[in-house]
Protein backbone atom coordinates (compact mmCIF):
# COMPACT_ATOMS: atom_id res chain seq x y z
CA UNK A 1 0.00 0.00 0.00
CA UNK A 2 2.67 2.31 0.83
CA UNK A 3 4.73 1.94 -2.22
CA UNK A 4 1.09 2.46 -4.68
CA UNK A 5 0.64 5.61 -2.39
CA UNK A 6 4.26 6.95 -3.12
CA UNK A 7 3.34 5.96 -6.86
CA UNK A 8 0.07 7.99 -6.99
CA UNK A 9 1.92 10.93 -5.36
CA UNK A 10 4.74 10.91 -7.61
CA UNK A 11 2.83 10.91 -10.42
CA UNK A 12 0.34 13.94 -9.10
CA UNK A 13 3.24 15.74 -8.08
CA UNK A 14 4.55 15.22 -11.99
CA UNK A 15 1.64 16.13 -13.59
CA UNK A 16 1.64 19.17 -11.69
CA UNK A 17 4.84 20.03 -12.45
CA UNK A 18 3.89 19.55 -15.98
CA UNK A 19 1.22 21.85 -15.81
CA UNK A 20 2.85 24.77 -14.70
CA UNK A 21 5.95 24.26 -17.04
CA UNK A 22 2.55 24.19 -19.72
CA UNK A 23 1.42 27.80 -18.07
CA UNK A 24 4.97 29.24 -17.64
CA UNK A 25 5.00 27.72 -21.43
CA UNK A 26 1.77 29.95 -22.13
CA UNK A 27 2.34 32.71 -20.62
CA UNK A 28 5.61 33.33 -21.93
CA UNK A 29 3.38 32.58 -25.46
CA UNK A 30 1.03 35.55 -24.44
CA UNK A 31 3.37 37.73 -23.90
CA UNK A 32 5.61 37.29 -27.27
CA UNK A 33 1.91 37.82 -29.13
CA UNK A 34 0.89 41.43 -26.87
CA UNK A 35 4.64 42.49 -27.54
CA UNK A 36 4.78 41.84 -31.04
CA UNK A 37 1.34 42.74 -31.73
CA UNK A 38 1.71 46.24 -29.59
CA UNK A 39 4.79 46.86 -31.41
CA UNK A 40 3.09 46.43 -34.93
CA UNK A 41 0.21 48.75 -33.39
CA UNK A 42 2.70 50.93 -32.71
CA UNK A 43 4.45 50.91 -35.84
CA UNK A 44 1.11 51.28 -37.78
CA UNK A 45 0.20 54.34 -35.47
CA UNK A 46 3.40 56.35 -36.10
CA UNK A 47 3.08 55.44 -40.02
CA UNK A 48 -0.07 56.67 -40.60
CA UNK A 49 0.68 59.45 -37.83
CA UNK A 50 3.81 60.34 -40.00
CA UNK A 51 1.46 60.27 -43.34
CA UNK A 52 -0.76 62.54 -41.85
CA UNK A 53 1.85 64.95 -40.85
CA UNK A 54 3.78 64.87 -43.78
CA UNK A 55 0.23 65.36 -46.07
CA UNK A 56 -0.44 68.24 -43.40
CA UNK A 57 3.18 69.78 -44.57
CA UNK A 58 2.41 69.38 -48.58
CA UNK A 59 -0.79 71.03 -48.10
CA UNK A 60 0.78 74.13 -45.77
CA UNK A 61 3.40 74.33 -48.54
CA UNK A 62 0.50 74.49 -50.96
CA UNK A 63 -0.65 76.98 -49.20
CA UNK A 64 2.00 79.45 -48.52
CA UNK A 65 3.56 80.35 -52.01
CA UNK A 66 4.68 83.55 -53.60
CA UNK A 67 2.08 84.41 -56.42
CA UNK A 68 4.72 86.35 -58.25
CA UNK A 69 6.84 83.40 -58.08
CA UNK A 70 4.75 81.03 -59.07
CA UNK A 71 2.81 82.60 -61.82
CA UNK A 72 5.63 84.14 -63.43
CA UNK A 73 4.63 86.31 -66.43
CA UNK A 74 1.07 85.55 -65.82
CA UNK A 75 1.32 87.50 -62.40
CA UNK A 76 -0.39 90.72 -63.75
CA UNK A 77 -3.43 88.91 -65.12
CA UNK A 78 -2.81 88.67 -68.66
CA UNK A 79 -4.83 85.49 -70.47
CA UNK A 80 -3.17 82.80 -72.12
CA UNK A 81 -3.04 82.40 -75.57
CA UNK A 82 -3.33 79.47 -77.66
CA UNK A 83 -1.94 80.13 -81.81
CA UNK A 84 -0.51 78.23 -84.46
CA UNK A 85 2.90 78.33 -83.07
CA UNK A 86 1.46 76.42 -79.64
CA UNK A 87 0.29 77.59 -75.93
CA UNK A 88 1.64 80.87 -74.77
CA UNK A 89 2.92 81.70 -78.69
CA UNK A 90 0.71 84.43 -80.54
CA UNK A 91 0.91 85.04 -84.19
CA UNK A 92 1.09 88.80 -84.27
CA UNK A 93 -0.30 88.43 -88.47
CA UNK A 94 -3.67 86.74 -87.14
CA UNK A 95 -6.59 88.21 -85.20
CA UNK A 96 -7.45 87.56 -82.27
CA UNK A 97 -10.72 85.87 -80.08
CA UNK A 98 -10.81 86.29 -76.61
CA UNK A 99 -13.06 83.87 -74.29
CA UNK A 100 -13.69 85.46 -70.96
CA UNK A 101 -15.10 82.61 -68.27
CA UNK A 102 -14.73 81.19 -64.85
CA UNK A 103 -13.74 77.46 -64.02
CA UNK A 104 -16.98 77.38 -61.82
CA UNK A 105 -19.55 78.44 -64.16
CA UNK A 106 -21.46 75.70 -65.34
CA UNK A 107 -22.68 77.83 -68.27
CA UNK A 108 -18.43 77.76 -69.42
CA UNK A 109 -18.10 74.59 -68.52
CA UNK A 110 -21.30 73.34 -70.94
CA UNK A 111 -20.40 75.79 -73.65
CA UNK A 112 -16.29 74.27 -73.50
CA UNK A 113 -18.03 70.79 -73.88
CA UNK A 114 -19.88 71.66 -77.02
CA UNK A 115 -17.09 73.86 -78.97
CA UNK A 116 -14.03 74.54 -76.57
CA UNK A 117 -12.20 71.45 -78.74
CA UNK A 118 -13.39 73.35 -82.12
CA UNK A 119 -11.98 76.93 -81.16
CA UNK A 120 -8.58 75.46 -79.61
CA UNK A 121 -8.44 73.67 -83.09
CA UNK A 122 -8.87 76.67 -85.41
CA UNK A 123 -6.33 78.40 -82.90
CA UNK A 124 -4.14 75.67 -83.32
CA UNK A 125 -4.67 75.79 -87.33
CA UNK A 126 -3.82 79.14 -87.81
CA UNK A 127 -7.25 80.92 -88.10
CA UNK A 128 -7.43 83.71 -84.99
CA UNK A 129 -4.98 83.49 -81.84
CA UNK A 130 -7.60 82.38 -79.04
CA UNK A 131 -7.26 84.64 -75.35
CA UNK A 132 -8.42 81.99 -72.86
CA UNK A 133 -9.22 84.97 -69.51
CA UNK A 134 -10.21 83.43 -66.19
CA UNK A 135 -12.28 86.28 -64.54
CA UNK A 136 -14.23 85.70 -61.82
CA UNK A 137 -18.06 85.72 -62.08
CA UNK A 138 -18.95 82.86 -59.53
CA UNK A 139 -16.47 82.22 -57.93
CA UNK A 140 -16.34 78.89 -55.96
CA UNK A 141 -12.93 77.94 -54.46
CA UNK A 142 -12.80 75.30 -57.24
CA UNK A 143 -12.15 78.35 -59.69
CA UNK A 144 -9.21 79.71 -57.80
CA UNK A 145 -7.18 75.69 -57.51
CA UNK A 146 -7.96 75.52 -61.40
CA UNK A 147 -7.17 78.61 -62.53
CA UNK A 148 -3.68 78.50 -60.08
CA UNK A 149 -2.50 74.92 -61.58
CA UNK A 150 -3.78 75.74 -64.95
CA UNK A 151 -0.93 79.02 -65.38
CA UNK A 152 1.98 76.61 -63.56
CA UNK A 153 0.86 74.08 -66.77
CA UNK A 154 0.47 77.30 -69.18
CA UNK A 155 4.42 77.85 -68.28
CA UNK A 156 5.86 74.48 -67.19
CA UNK A 157 4.02 71.76 -69.63
CA UNK A 158 2.03 73.89 -72.15
CA UNK A 159 2.01 70.62 -74.77
CA UNK A 160 -0.34 69.42 -72.43
CA UNK A 161 -2.20 73.18 -71.17
CA UNK A 162 -5.22 72.73 -73.84
CA UNK A 163 -6.04 68.99 -72.56
CA UNK A 164 -5.61 69.97 -69.23
CA UNK A 165 -7.88 72.98 -69.59
CA UNK A 166 -10.83 71.16 -71.24
CA UNK A 167 -10.41 68.44 -69.01
CA UNK A 168 -10.67 70.96 -65.95
CA UNK A 169 -14.01 72.39 -67.27
CA UNK A 170 -15.49 69.03 -68.07
CA UNK A 171 -14.62 68.04 -64.05
CA UNK A 172 -16.92 70.88 -62.76
CA UNK A 173 -19.61 70.03 -65.51
CA UNK A 174 -19.91 66.73 -64.20
CA UNK A 175 -20.25 68.08 -60.56
CA UNK A 176 -22.73 70.99 -61.33
CA UNK A 177 -24.95 68.32 -62.96
CA UNK A 178 -24.62 65.63 -60.33
CA UNK A 179 -26.03 68.37 -57.64
CA UNK A 180 -22.39 67.40 -55.61
CA UNK A 181 -20.24 70.79 -54.33
CA UNK A 182 -18.58 68.99 -51.78
CA UNK A 183 -15.41 69.19 -54.09
CA UNK A 184 -15.66 71.96 -55.86
CA UNK A 185 -16.96 74.40 -53.05
CA UNK A 186 -13.52 73.12 -50.53
CA UNK A 187 -10.56 75.01 -51.79
CA UNK A 188 -8.24 71.98 -50.47
CA UNK A 189 -10.86 69.36 -52.15
CA UNK A 190 -10.46 70.95 -55.34
CA UNK A 191 -6.99 71.02 -55.06
CA UNK A 192 -6.86 67.35 -55.20
CA UNK A 193 -8.69 66.83 -57.95
CA UNK A 194 -7.15 69.43 -59.95
CA UNK A 195 -3.77 67.14 -59.26
CA UNK A 196 -5.29 64.08 -60.39
CA UNK A 197 -7.31 65.85 -63.65
CA UNK A 198 -3.83 67.01 -64.45
CA UNK A 199 -2.28 63.62 -63.94
CA UNK A 200 -5.04 62.24 -66.12
CA UNK A 201 -3.89 64.31 -68.81
CA UNK A 202 -0.34 64.07 -68.95
CA UNK A 203 1.15 66.81 -66.80
CA UNK A 204 4.67 65.16 -65.20
CA UNK A 205 4.42 64.64 -61.79
CA UNK A 206 7.11 66.90 -61.02
CA UNK A 207 4.98 69.71 -62.24
CA UNK A 208 2.09 68.63 -60.88
CA UNK A 209 3.74 68.88 -57.44
CA UNK A 210 4.07 72.61 -57.84
CA UNK A 211 0.33 73.24 -58.11
CA UNK A 212 -0.72 75.60 -55.40
CA UNK A 213 -3.98 75.62 -53.61
CA UNK A 214 -4.30 79.01 -55.01
CA UNK A 215 -1.85 81.77 -56.19
CA UNK A 216 -4.46 83.43 -57.85
CA UNK A 217 -6.52 85.69 -55.55
CA UNK A 218 -4.55 88.93 -57.26
CA UNK A 219 -4.36 87.38 -61.05
CA UNK A 220 -8.49 86.83 -60.45
CA UNK A 221 -9.07 91.09 -59.50
CA UNK A 222 -6.62 92.46 -61.96
CA UNK A 223 -8.43 90.08 -65.06
CA UNK A 224 -11.45 90.59 -63.67
CA UNK A 225 -11.29 94.51 -63.61
CA UNK A 226 -9.54 94.47 -66.77
CA UNK A 227 -12.73 92.84 -68.36
CA UNK A 228 -15.24 95.08 -66.70
CA UNK A 229 -13.22 98.21 -67.94
CA UNK A 230 -13.06 97.24 -71.44
CA UNK A 231 -15.36 98.94 -74.10
CA UNK A 232 -16.92 95.90 -76.31
CA UNK A 233 -19.15 96.62 -78.92
CA UNK A 234 -22.50 94.74 -78.77
CA UNK A 235 -21.69 93.94 -75.04
CA UNK A 236 -24.58 96.28 -73.28
CA UNK A 237 -25.28 96.73 -69.81
CA UNK A 238 -24.26 93.45 -68.24
CA UNK A 239 -21.80 91.27 -68.14
CA UNK A 240 -22.01 87.34 -67.81
CA UNK A 241 -19.27 84.63 -69.02
CA UNK A 242 -18.51 82.66 -71.05
CA UNK A 243 -18.10 86.37 -73.36
CA UNK A 244 -16.26 85.90 -76.81
CA UNK A 245 -14.46 89.24 -78.06
CA UNK A 246 -12.99 89.52 -81.23
CA UNK A 247 -10.36 91.34 -81.91
CA UNK A 248 -10.71 93.25 -78.09
CA UNK A 249 -14.05 95.57 -79.92
CA UNK A 250 -16.72 93.32 -80.74
CA UNK A 251 -18.90 90.94 -79.06
CA UNK A 252 -19.57 87.41 -80.65
CA UNK A 253 -23.56 87.03 -79.43
CA UNK A 254 -24.08 83.67 -77.88
CA UNK A 255 -27.81 82.55 -78.21
CA UNK A 256 -26.91 78.52 -78.51
CA UNK A 257 -23.43 76.95 -78.83
CA UNK A 258 -24.34 75.51 -82.01
CA UNK A 259 -24.81 79.34 -83.57
CA UNK A 260 -21.66 80.32 -81.54
CA UNK A 261 -19.65 77.86 -83.16
CA UNK A 262 -21.32 78.98 -86.97
CA UNK A 263 -20.94 82.72 -85.65
CA UNK A 264 -16.91 82.38 -84.77
CA UNK A 265 -16.57 80.75 -88.04
CA UNK A 266 -18.30 83.33 -90.19
CA UNK A 267 -16.34 86.03 -87.99
CA UNK A 268 -12.51 84.48 -88.64
CA UNK A 269 -13.41 83.69 -92.29
CA UNK A 270 -11.47 86.24 -95.22
CA UNK A 271 -14.31 88.55 -96.07
CA UNK A 272 -17.35 86.58 -94.74
CA UNK A 273 -18.79 90.16 -93.08
CA UNK A 274 -16.94 92.46 -95.37
CA UNK A 275 -13.89 92.71 -93.77
CA UNK A 276 -10.63 90.66 -93.68
CA UNK A 277 -9.37 88.56 -91.01
CA UNK A 278 -6.07 90.41 -90.76
CA UNK A 279 -5.12 91.69 -86.92
CA UNK A 280 -5.82 94.98 -85.79
CA UNK A 281 -2.20 96.01 -86.35
CA UNK A 282 -2.06 94.71 -90.52
CA UNK A 283 -5.43 96.74 -90.81
CA UNK A 284 -3.93 100.18 -88.99
CA UNK A 285 -0.84 99.47 -91.03
CA UNK A 286 -2.64 98.83 -94.29
CA UNK A 287 -4.84 102.28 -93.83
CA UNK A 288 -1.95 104.06 -93.30
CA UNK A 289 -0.03 102.54 -96.69
CA UNK A 290 -3.21 103.66 -98.29
CA UNK A 291 -2.95 107.38 -96.45
CA UNK A 292 0.19 107.68 -98.03
CA UNK A 293 -0.36 106.29 -101.38
CA UNK A 294 -3.48 108.52 -101.75
CA UNK A 295 -0.90 111.80 -100.51
CA UNK A 296 1.62 110.83 -103.08
CA UNK A 297 -0.91 110.79 -105.96
CA UNK A 298 -2.01 114.41 -104.79
CA UNK A 299 1.08 115.53 -104.96
CA UNK A 300 1.62 114.42 -108.77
Amino acid sequence: MGNKSAKKDAVRLKAQQMRQAQERADRRTRIIVISVVTVVVLAVVASVAYVILRQRAIVEEARNVDPASVLGDYADGRPIVVGPNGVGQADPSLPTLTEYFDYSCHACADTDAAVGAQLTQWAAEGRYNIEIQSVTTVGMEYQKAATSASLVVAQKDPDHWTAFHHALLAYFRSQFQASNGAVVQDLEASWRQVKTIASETGVPQGVVDTFPLNASDDYLKASTAAWQGTNVAGRGSSLGTPEFVKDHARMIPLTSAAELQQAIDHAFTPGADGSSSQSGAQQDTAAQSGAQQEDAAAEE
